[in-house]
């Protein structure tokens, strides 16, 4: 196992970050060093030829042209480990608690307060990133004003580590089905699922452009890249029941206002009444969707 480390310009930043979006799931982590002020970025990997590929994907996908140089040390195991591990914390919402596994003993939950514990691996999902935290606390809000016996029909598309079905089957959603187009992020949700002995999300490898409006949902969680939305944005729309609703995380907060607008239309051609409401968190949005139902 190695360690790959470079420094990241400033003015480079925010490039950086959306590209490391865009490429999820992957094997770095951003740094950034209050009292220097210096970004930086740290990935693990088999070995050198790995992480400069991966280099090169995230720079061409960040369409910057100079590549700075990697600098490689070796790791063994338990380094390794504890490198990962670090990296991830306890954190919660109101009464809800997502916690990494390996703080299973020492984290206390409060009593009548609900926990998932998670170990992300290379999956994109472990709550610390803008929008899954948004679609997380989407997901509690929504779930304080759902009465129980309407909490079935969930759809989670992009699940990553499966943070977001999981937590949802937690508070009590029913018929549950989570997709991702990467196998491995399929298999780290089912290891996240037997943590916490939760059998009944169906996980499967599938894109989104597979789905058809055949199947209505109560609650829709995509939180993948604006563009996948919006070019999916009528399927999206058609796998609502009457009367739920669609939460779009993934979002910048720069191509929020053209991803609405583009929504806006459809529903409009379509004839659906709706409501649209708009969060945000640093740079990121989150789109949360309201059929209502006139009949």
């Amino acid at each position: 196992m190695i360690k790959a480390h470079f420094k990241i310009e400033e003015v480079l930043l925010q490039q950086i970050e959306e590209a490391l979006y865009e490429i999820a799931p992957h094997n770095w982590i951003l740094h950034f060093n209050l009292s220097t002020g210096e970004s930086f970025l740290d990935g693990y990997f088999d070995d050198s030829f790995l992480a400069e590929e991966s280099q090169k994907e995230l720079f061409y996908s960040a369409e910057i042209v100079k590549i700075p140089k990697l600098l490689i040390s070796e790791l063994d195991d338990e380094d390794w480990v504890n490198s990962y591990k670090k990296h991830f914390h306890p954190w919660s919402v109101g009464k809800f608690h997502w916690v990494p596994v390996w703080h299973k003993k020492s984290y206390v939950i409060p009593k009548d307060n609900f926990k998932l514990y998670l170990d992300p691996g290379m999956a994109f999902g472990t709550g610390n990133h803008e929008t899954t935290k948004l679609c997380l606390e989407a997901i509690v809000e929504l779930n304080e004003k759902i009465p129980n016996n309407l909490k079935h029909s969930f759809l989670d598309i992009g699940c990553g580590s499966g943070i977001l079905a999981l937590t949802a089957s937690i508070l009590g959603f029913k018929e549950i089905t989570a997709i991702d187009n990467d196998p491995l992020a399929i298999k780290v949700s089912r290891e996240n699922a037997d943590l916490n002995d939760i059998d009944f999300v169906q996980f499967k490898t599938d894109d989104l452009d597979t789905l058809t409006g055949n199947t209505k949902y109560n609650l829709i969680v995509a939180n993948i890249q604006a563009d996948i939305l919006q070019k999916n944005a009528q399927t999206l729309v058609t796998l609502i029941n009457n009367d739920g609703e669609l939460v779009l995380s993934g979002i910048l907060s720069n191509e929020c206002e053209d991803l609405v607008l583009h929504f806006k239309a459809i529903l409009q051609t379509l004839g659906i009444e709706n409501k649209i409401v708009v969060k945000e968190m640093n740079d990121w949005s989150l789109v949360r969707i309201k059929l209502i139902d006139i009949n």
